[in-house]
């Protein structure tokens, strides 16, 4: 080996490591090589010795000094005047990641739901009645907003049975008949009731008139035996005092005296006769009837009485019909009622929601009791969550919730409503909570403003966040 080969050989064996690379650079790119590698000849020997020494100067010798690099010592200058900026973006930086962590580190001290979705209680509508579904001009399709009151579906019976309809016309009929006769007869009893008091009427008026003329008959004897009452008297007078006087015999006396008697008795007779009459005259005008030595009415008045009594008869059997007929009609109302409810029904939403699902078709024979359709419930959003074993264990009914959906938003104000855990929940929800299932202990929360423009958020997700009532 000559002494060009050994100066261009390295002296620590680091150098030639370092140097390989350059040279399979080299190799690959000639033109890019100095002109000492380009050219190995020994007059570029020395060159390349100096280049080595100059890269590796701080591996050859390790103990010598370096240069100070002008770069480094400019920075160093500039450093002081460096610091205040440097503090600013450090503080920055540190209130950015507090920010940033707070909210993470805030959930750590919450009690929160683990899983959480927006739920409504399903309403299912049956069918009333026997009967085929009818098909309307708009048909709801599944989706719709209903209202309370709103129309949902129509079903018809036509094979409805008519038997009772029939059965309280007929009795309402029978009924007013009944009555109808009975009112024939009624007025058959009030025109002999008429008659009867007409000639009852008649044959007082002629009595009265009768009494009245054998009271003036009376009147007349009465007088008549008053005056021979008088004349006797004064006849016993005259035969007493010429008796006295010798003038005339004791039987003419006692002739006088018997003959005052007899006058006396006659007027008694006629005061009596006159009384009689002024009794039956009072009976008739008080509207009773007496004959001659008995007291009777006339055949008249004995039929009057008769006419009377039937007349009440058919008065309380009228009322009575009055009232079956009043029966009568109230079942056929009934039965009338009865046959609308059968025969057709127009079945109405009793929520305010949406229709969840449609279990029938126009034209669909359906039978009472079926499922028909199920409605949410939008009035009042229920929330389903699950929460950990831990955290159900501190909940109560009536416990103040907030829901917030995982999109952010507003915190919604609720209350739990249900604490169900891990037995099975109400199975009435559009979303039944054994889907939650990264918890298997339930809640349900009443949350206030869910619903939005009326529809249901029904399967929106979110967090509950419970709050514990300060005392």
């Amino acid at each position: 080996m000559n002494a060009h080969s050994k100066a261009a050989q390295p002296a620590h064996p680091l150098a030639v490591e370092s140097l390989q690379p350059d040279s399979t650079a080299a190799n690959a790119n000639p033109a890019a090589l100095p002109s000492a590698q380009r050219d190995p000849s020994p007059q570029h020997a020395s060159a390349l010795q100096s280049l080595l020494r100059e890269r590796f100067e701080d591996i050859l010798d390790p103990e010598k000094p370096k240069a100070p690099d002008p770069r480094e010592a400019a920075a160093s200058l500039r450093a002081p005047s460096n610091i205040k900026p440097r503090l600013i973006k450090s503080a920055l930086g540190l209130a950015l990641v507090a920010a940033v962590g707070w909210m993470p580190a805030q959930r750590l001290f919450q009690v929160s739901s683990v899983e959480a979705v927006i739920n409504a209680r399903l309403v299912t509508v049956r069918s009333p009645i026997d009967g085929i579904v009818g098909g309307g001009a708009n048909p709801l399709q599944v989706g719709d907003t209903v209202s309370p009151g709103g129309s949902l579906l129509a079903i018809r019976n036509e094979r409805i049975d008519r038997t009772a309809i029939n059965a309280a016309t007929d009795a309402l009929q029978r009924a007013k008949d009944d009555r109808g006769a009975l009112m024939i007869e009624l007025d058959g009893q009030k025109k002999l009731q008429r008659d009867l008091q007409a000639r009852i009427g008649q044959f007082r008026s002629n009595r009265v008139r009768l009494i009245d003329a054998q009271i003036r008959e009376a009147d007349a004897r009465l007088t008549s035996a008053l005056a021979i009452v008088s004349r006797a008297e004064v006849n016993l007078q005259r035969h007493t005092t010429l008796t006295g006087q010798g003038y005339m015999a004791t039987s003419a006396v006692d002739d006088a005296r018997r003959d005052m008697d007899v006058a006396q008795a006659a007027a008694n007779e006629a005061r009596a006769r006159k009384a009689a009459l002024l009794v039956e005259a009072n009976a008739l005008r008080d509207g009773h009837f007496f004959g001659d030595s008995y007291n009777d009415e006339p055949q008249s008045a004995h039929r009057l009485d008769e006419v009377n009594q039937s007349l009440s008869t058919l008065n309380g059997q009228i009322a009575l019909q009055d009232q079956r007929i009043a029966s009568a009609y109230a079942a056929l109302q009934r039965a009338q009622e009865a046959f609308s409810i059968a025969s057709e029904a127009n079945l109405a939403s009793p929520v305010n929601g949406q229709l969840w699902e449609i279990l029938t078709a126009p034209g669909e024979q359906v039978v009472q009791g079926q499922d028909l359709a199920r409605l949410l419930d939008c009035d009042e959003a229920i929330v389903t969550a699950a929460v950990s074993e831990s955290v159900y264990n501190g909940l109560t009914l009536g416990m103040p919730a907030t829901f917030t959906f995982s999109e952010g938003g507003a915190a919604l104000p609720g209350k739990v409503v249900q604490l169900s855990g891990v037995s099975p929940a109400s199975s009435n929800f559009a979303i039944m909570p054994a889907a939650l299932t990264k918890e298997s202990y339930r809640v349900a929360i009443a949350v206030q403003g869910a619903s939005k423009d009326g529809a249901c958020a029904v399967g929106r997700t979110g967090r509950v966040v419970f709050q514990k009532p300060t005392l």
